[in-house]
């Protein structure tokens, strides 16, 4: 079994391949029929092949959702990086994808086309529906990587960025009236101080369907702090660059230093609108110099 794209063939190896990885990159090469080189496996890559090696012994029937598969340039016949998944779909049918290029290959399109492969695999396969992945916030290239195969953001922390690919995001032919926005919750995270507006870690408000403010039953927000995330919330419903700081900054603190109250802002389920639901200005598609 194998995944072939126009300049690569990705390969998932066996347990022996695998620790050949690990003890002896020579002899995987020779096993494989490759020329040999002087390679040896990234250092960072260790602990990761280690770990495939413990899921695919402990849950051999699992063997291709945890196993390494290596990437083959196939005009060079050289192995250049690898990917893989982390284990089988879970109960929503999602699988979440880990890849990387050795340096020397890095900035040529392999990893992308790597990846796409993998995700359209991925997706043949029984009871699997969409693929995730993760990246540090400050891992432009492999945000990039991500955008050019078609994954969204769906989800951030301070430290990372959550990422999905589902196959009818890309079919869907959306009417070019329509356009997406994410609901939101804000949530008290932490209080350092003396609050004396008697809130709480844990109160919370929703923002859904672009511009409805929700509290759950019983709850209270106070208005300055609700002051200082408003500005905030209408570009954390869209998409924005991923080095921008609206993308990896989602916590906002209380005007009142004494206070010291901290809100997180999380996206939650995206929603798709149509202009006349929200603007009394008509839409006029031929206005517009692109096409959604």
């Amino acid at each position: 079994m194998h995944v072939e794209t126009e300049r690569l063939k990705l390969i998932p190896l066996s347990l022996e391949g695998m620790q050949l990885l690990l003890d002896d990159y020579q002899r995987l090469e020779k096993l494989l029929g490759l020329p040999q080189t002087e390679q040896t496996l990234a250092r960072r890559l260790r602990p990761v092949i280690s770990h495939n090696i413990s899921f695919v012994k402990n849950a051999p029937e699992y063997h291709i959702w945890y196993t390494y598969w290596i990437m083959l340039l196939k005009s060079e016949q050289r192995l250049i990086g690898g990917c893989g998944f982390k284990g089988p779909a879970d109960e929503r049918g999602e699988v979440e994808i880990g890849y990387g290029t050795d340096d020397a290959f890095r900035n040529r399109g392999f990893m992308s086309e790597a990846v796409a492969g993998m995700v359209q695999w991925a997706l043949a396969q029984p009871g699997v529906c969409s693929v995730c992945a993760e990246t540090a916030n400050t891992n432009v290239a492999s945000m990039r990587v991500l955008q050019k195969v078609g994954f969204t953001p769906f989800r951030a922390t301070d430290r990372y960025l959550y990422w999905r690919f589902r196959e009818e995001a890309r079919e869907k032919e959306r009417r070019p009236d329509e356009f997406e926005l994410y609901d939101l919750s804000v949530i008290v995270e932490e209080i350092n101080g003396n609050c004396t507006c008697n809130m709480r870690v844990g109160d919370a408000f929703y923002l859904r369907r672009s511009s409805s403010l929700s509290l759950p039953e019983g709850g209270h927000f106070c208005i300055w702090a609700l002051n200082s995330v408003l500005p905030l919330l209408a570009a954390r419903q869209r998409i924005n660059h991923p080095a921008d700081w609206i993308e990896t900054d989602s916590r906002v603190t209380c005007p009142d230093p004494a206070c010291g109250l901290i809100m997180r802002i999380d996206r939650l389920d995206k929603q798709i609108l149509k202009h006349d639901e929200v603007s009394p200005i008509p839409w006029e598609h031929d206005r517009w110099m692109y096409d959604f």
